[in-house]
């Protein structure tokens, strides 16, 4: 039986575990993530870009869903949902359908807009906010 007061010999450790990571290199990675991470958080699409605004008129077609139509001062026509919208009435702020659009009565609006870039190339005007 062995001596329980022996040590038992020790196996020597990789060379990996025991060679000191070069400070250069470290800094070097954190540079490079650093770098990375700012290119991709600029180029994402639905990074801070402002509103496209146009003045018109919308006419709330349905208020059940949403459904409204936009016609712009310049003959820009959309249809889109108000219950998605971010809207702005005076000083009071909201988000879904303003407070402002009543069925079948047009009224005169701002609508701020944003093209979004879509993965097959093409882009989708998206409204975003009305000001009442």
């Amino acid at each position: 039986m062995p001596d329980p007061d022996e040590v038992a010999p020790r196996r020597p450790l990789p060379a990996w575990t025991t060679t000191p990571v070069p400070l250069v290199a470290a800094a070097l990675a954190v540079v490079v993530a650093a770098v990375g991470g700012a290119v991709v958080g600029t180029t994402l699409p639905w990074g801070d870009v402002p509103l496209t605004v146009e003045s018109g008129t919308v006419l709330l077609q349905e208020p059940a869903n949403g459904l409204a139509s936009f016609e712009g001062d310049d003959g820009t026509v959309l249809g889109l949902d108000a219950d998605a919208l971010v809207w702005s009435a005076g000083s009071e702020h909201g988000e879904g359908t303003p407070p402002c659009l009543r069925e079948g009565r047009e009224v005169a609006v701002e609508l701020g807009y944003r093209w979004v870039r879509l993965p097959d190339g093409g882009s989708s005007l998206t409204p975003v906010w009305m000001g009442c």
